[in-house]
């Protein structure tokens, strides 16, 4: 009998293991969203749509440095995309995708509040 929710085996192909290449890799796609500052930019961007740097940057009160620098890893992995006019850069949610992945987070996230309250294995100090 299956899990609910689980209709698939994903990632059928990948190498097992914390030493495992494409475990790194894996890793490395998923902690675009495990990062307070870069989910917010996600969250912003899903919920307003194409956001130029400035508002970004006010709407998170952190310094712009710290806000590019999220947004160009962002980019660079796919999650968001960037139209520049002239000086300004606006960036958007550049895959459909990622809006589900936020969505099935959010999901789960009610599903399981009141465990993830409880764990002590979460700590503030870790956002």
């Amino acid at each position: 009998m299956q899990e609910q929710g689980v209709e698939a085996r994903p990632f059928s192909e990948v190498e097992i293991g914390r030493d495992s290449e494409d475990m790194c890799l894996l890793a490395r796609f998923f902690n675009g969203f495990a990062n307070s500052t870069r989910l917010s930019i996600l969250l912003l961007l899903a919920r307003r749509g194409e956001t130029k740097v400035g508002e970004l940057v006010s709407e998170l009160e952190a310094p712009q440095p710290r806000v590019s620098d999220h947004l160009r890893c962002l980019a660079w992995c796919g999650y968001v995309k960037v139209r520049r006019e002239g000086r300004n850069a606006y960036y958007s949610i550049s895959d459909d995708r990622v809006l589900e992945m936020l969505s099935l987070g959010e999901s789960m996230l009610q599903d399981n509040l009141e465990h993830l309250e409880a764990c002590e294995v979460i700590k503030q100090d870790d956002c």
